[in-house]
Formats: structure tokens, C-alpha cells, sequence
């Protein structure tokens, strides 16, 4: 009896101690887990405010920048715009500056009367003259009128003289597209005196005459100089 009582009772405190020995074991465990909590979410915590807090640096330093940046850039334009200002003056300036020429209107000349006048002014040797005569000329027409061996033009064409020699004289044609084609015709044929007639050299000379015609683009002048040429014209029958 005794020793079946010994052994329930080595039994019982075996027994004992394994629950104990566990229980421990349980709240160790416990305890570590606890504290491996807390530092993990103390980390955390950590990691987070420290990125947060770089965030947030980071944007005021870009908005620092962002400003710098702005303030340059404005005083930039600020003083693009003052330069503009100065290099484009206003239309109302522009216009107080153009010319008197530019003043006068041409609306009471026809088209023809305002060719002429830009065709002598660029064309011919002598802008001081008295009047200047406008001869209309058909095609076919001799080049030397004097001479029946003269060659022809072979399109209408107009012929500007002055009173004199020296006035110099210019025959072209229009070509209607701000062009001219200029023929090299003499304002006086020079005729030999005897009265003797080289008709091989007339015919040579009022061909070369056709051939040698230069087309000329011509220039816009000032209209002051356009209508002082214009009130000087005189027409002249047409041949």
C-alpha cells in the first residue's frame, strides 16, 4: 500500500512540475512575442514619421525651388515684354513716321497712269522733265518707224519720252505681273545725213533691237514722286 501510494504521489508532483514547466514555457513566449511587438511597431512607427518627415522636406525644398525658379522666369518676361515694347512700337507711331510721300492717295489715277510713272521713275535717265509723252504702240508696228525694212513688235507696247534728247526715252510692254519687258529702241534714230539707206543694217539693227528685250521687275516709289510724274503726262496719238 505504501509503496502504490509513493508512486501516485511521485506521479502527481511529475505531473505538477510538467504543467508548470509549461505554463512557463507559455508565458515566456508571451513575453517575447510582446516584445518583439512592440519593437517591430516601434520601427515602424519610426520608418514611417522619418519617410513622412523626408516627404515632407522634400516638397518644401521643392517648393522652394519651384519658387526660385518662378521669380527669374517672370522678371524674364517682364523684361522681354519692356523690349518688345521698345523694339514694336504702336501702329499710331508707325504711322506718324511714315513719310509724307506716302501720304498722298492714288485713288483718283488709273492703274495705267500709275505703271507709267513707275516705269519712267526706275527706267528712264532723267526724272526732271517738263512733260512725259505716252505713245501706245500696236503690234506689228515698225521698230524704226522711218524705214520699211525695220523689223516689228510682236506685241503692243508703250513708248515714254520726255520734251528733250537728253530725257531719254523707254518702250516696253506689261506683263501684268509687277514685270516689264523693256525693248532698247533709241530715242532718236540716228539717220545718216547723205540720205543714203543701209536697209541690211536696219533690218539688222531693228531685229537685234526685238532680241536683246530684258524683262524688269518694277519697284514700288514713294506715291508724293508717282503723282508729280502723273500730272506731267501728255498722250500722244497712237501709231
Amino acid at each position: 500500500m505504501k509503496n502504490s501510494k509513493k508512486r501516485i504521489y511521485s506521479h502527481v508532483i511529475i505531473i505538477f512540475i510538467v504543467f508548470m514547466t509549461a505554463g512557463c514555457q507559455d508565458i515566456k513566449g508571451k513575453e517575447t512575442t510582446l516584445t518583439t511587438g512592440e519593437d517591430e511597431s516601434g520601427v515602424n512607427h519610426h520608418t514611417e514619421t522619418g519617410s513622412t518627415e523626408k516627404e515632407s522636406d522634400q516638397t518644401d525644398s521643392s517648393e522652394e525651388k519651384g519658387t526660385s525658379k518662378n521669380q527669374p522666369e517672370s522678371a524674364s518676361s517682364e523684361e522681354t515684354g519692356e523690349d518688345e515694347s521698345n523694339a514694336n512700337p504702336s501702329n499710331d507711331e508707325n504711322s506718324n513716321q511714315q513719310p509724307d510721300g506716302e501720304k498722298v492717295d492714288l485713288n483718283p489715277y488709273t492703274s495705267n497712269e500709275i505703271e507709267w510713272a513707275r516705269v519712267w521713275y526706275q527706267l528712264a535717265p532723267n526724272q526732271q522733265i517738263d512733260k512725259m509723252y505716252v505713245k501706245k504702240i500696236s503690234a506689228g508696228s515698225l521698230i524704226n518707224p522711218n524705214h520699211e525694212e525695220s523689223a516689228v513688235y510682236p506685241e503692243d507696247v508703250i513708248q515714254l519720252e520726255g520734251t528733250r534728247l537728253v530725257d531719254g526715252a523707254v518702250t516696253y510692254s506689261g506683263n501684268g505681273d509687277g514685270t516689264v519687258n523693256v525693248y532698247n529702241v533709241p530715242a532718236r534714230w540716228n539717220e545718216k545725213l547723205n540720205g543714203e539707206v543701209d536697209k541690211d543694217e536696219i533690218k539688222k539693227v531693228t531685229e537685234d533691237v526685238m532680241k536683246t528685250t530684258k524683262q524688269v521687275r518694277i519697284k514700288a516709289v514713294s506715291n508724293e514722286d508717282i503723282v508729280a510724274l502723273i500730272e506731267k503726262i501728255q498722250m500722244v496719238d497712237p501709231q
